[in-house]
């Protein structure tokens, strides 16, 4: 079920921080917000791109399909953020689905209207930029790791990934982190099968570098986890 949100519950997109309160406002007006399910799909490959989506909370995978129907998660969105923003360039297809991974609110507004706002604020238009290219590296350094990496490695990388550990950030006395994923979703993000993934898990479990809570992953290793996602 989608229900409407009011605008005083939205988290602020980063996109937007250059616009003043008034334009800000404005722009709230033309961006029509609902809370959607988990398992909503925004969108899918082909379909023409006639909306940007503002992720205001929740998370939001973005993914391709195998012909064997074998999926391969490219992002997991975090809010707050924009999706959809490849339908500024090009064709204006989409060329992935965007699912909602849980309930979250998301805020839609016309394709030509974001348009607008990037030919009438520069700022907004390189922080478009930017984002793109950030996302770029991403996939990029995904499919490095798909091309380089074994499965426990790509797990360890992308588990500290989900649960914000930078490098800097990683001590001897760092308290565990909490990932909750399941095997299929952390199999689809690094482009492995449920049953490797699930046996890396069990392997990382048995020489506690995590333990499971929950049906949650516990981090407790952080040093052995990031040793072994450089190891090469």
């Amino acid at each position: 079920m989608i229900s409407e949100e009011r605008p005083d519950q939205r988290e602020s997109d980063p996109i937007f921080r250059s616009l003043d309160p008034h334009q800000r406002q404005e722009l709230e007006r033309l961006i029509a917000a609902g809370t959607y399910p988990a398992g909503h799909v925004f969108h899918t490959p082909n379909e023409v791109g006639e909306e940007i989506f503002v992720l205001h909370s929740g998370r939001v995978r973005i993914y391709k399909l195998s012909p064997e129907g074998r999926a391969l998660t490219l992002l997991v969105l975090e809010a707050p953020t924009i999706f959809g923003e490849m339908s500024l360039v090009g064709q204006h297809f989409h060329d992935t689905f965007a699912e909602a991974m849980h309930e979250g609110v998301v805020g839609v507004m016309a394709r030509a209207t974001m348009q607008q706002i990037l030919e009438s604020h520069p700022a907004v238009a390189l922080a478009v930029m930017e984002l793109m290219g950030q996302r770029l590296r991403i996939m990029e350094n995904k499919l490095a790791d798909i091309a380089f990496k074994s499965v426990p490695q790509r797990l360890a990388s992308l588990l500290l990934n989900l649960a914000g550990v930078a490098p800097g950030q990683i001590h001897a006395s760092s308290a565990p982190r909490m990932v909750r994923y399941t095997h299929q979703q952390l199999a689809d993000m690094i482009g492995s099968y449920r049953e490797t993934v699930t046996k890396a898990i069990g392997e990382l479990r048995e020489a506690g570098i995590i333990y499971i809570e929950d049906e949650a992953i516990a981090l407790t290793d952080l040093i052995q986890l990031q040793r072994m996602a450089h190891h090469q």
